[in-house]
């Protein structure tokens, strides 16, 4: 029965002690013995199709470069963030995703005057009134077999340890994993239900590309989810970072530029600035205001924004 049930991949066991345990590294684990996400993670791609499926003639499309990480949560496991993945094993952004964060867009761009009144319900349909969009959201897929490549996210969480707690000698901490693609080129199609012009296309891209800026996926306040290039044009600040240390390892051993940790220090030293200036409460609240975040499960939407990016890893 035991080795049985030793022959059920990872994926169909449940997340519990003893069967599958994605989420927490274990430090006793060492030199060739694997996590249970690294087999979790060999066992889907061996599996998954090579190619990810291509659209239709009728659908139109566009790809964009993510220039990190890209993280969708699929919400299936318990404890742990995967991504959505489709019937072949091939993960996607899906259609359904893409009409929200569009759909916002086009509000936006309605509000400031750049696209016509009406051009929201048109495309997207209006809820009031149960009446459809003329667009049909076919959601992303890589554009490559490469989106196989990096997946374990490896994470240390340091709020708690580093501004929040005065006894750290009581406090227990760790590595936690997530499973994410590593600057996958994803493939976005969108198709209309009547004939559109091409002008009205130009339209709709642009729309599609203002949500993209947004931030694409979930954790975008971690830096997660960015797409090349970006249109900055309230830019509040630039620079260019050069140095020497200790650069951040998967479980392979291989370096990674984590662009997170730069945000993380940033809203750091903003959360000690209003810390003694201000109430423990509000202090929080004005740092979540500025970059995002969530409180008694209610999210803030950041007022900024951050993008890098990454020029050399070379020792």
């Amino acid at each position: 029965m035991i080795a049985t049930a030793k022959n059920v991949p990872l994926m169909f066991r449940a997340q519990v002690e003893g069967r599958c345990q994605l989420q927490r590294i274990d430090p006793r684990r060492r030199g060739y013995e694997k996590q249970d996400v690294q087999i979790w993670t060999e066992e889907w791609i061996d599996k998954a199709e090579e190619h990810p499926p291509a659209f239709g003639s009728e659908v139109q499309s566009h790809s964009y470069q993510i220039t990190w990480r890209f993280i969708n949560n699929g919400g299936q496991d318990d404890g742990i963030i995967r991504p959505v993945i489709g019937a072949r094993g091939i993960p996607f952004y899906p259609g359904s995703s893409m009409k929200g964060i569009f759909r916002r867009a086009a509000q936006q761009l309605e509000q400031s005057g750049e696209i016509e009144a009406g051009s929201c319900d048109r495309l997207c349909g209006n809820p009031a009134t149960f009446s459809p969009g003329n667009l049909r959201f076919h959601g992303g897929y890589p554009t490559s077999n490469q989106w196989t490549e990096g997946l374990v996210d490896i994470i240390h969480p340091q709020k708690s340890w580093q501004v929040q707690e005065s006894n750290t000698r009581q406090k227990s901490g760790g590595a936690f994993a997530q499973i994410s693609l590593y600057k996958p080129e994803l493939n976005f199609g969108i198709s209309s239900t009547t004939p559109l012009l091409e002008t009205e296309w130009d339209t709709i891209w642009k729309i599609w590309e203002t949500a993209l800026s947004f931030g694409l996926g979930c954790r975008v306040a971690a830096g997660y989810g960015q797409v090349v290039p970006r249109q900055l044009s309230n830019m509040l600040f630039r620079c260019r970072i050069k140095g020497q240390g200790p650069a951040s390892k998967c479980l392979d051993g291989s370096l990674e530029f984590r662009p997170n940790i730069f945000r993380a220090a940033l809203r750091g030293h903003a959360l000690r600035i209003f810390g003694g200036l201000s109430s423990d409460r509000n202090a929080e609240s004005l740092v979540d205001t500025l970059f995002g975040g969530i409180q008694k499960n209610e999210g803030k939407w950041g007022l900024l924004a951050m993008q890098f990016n990454e020029r050399s890893l070379d020792l």
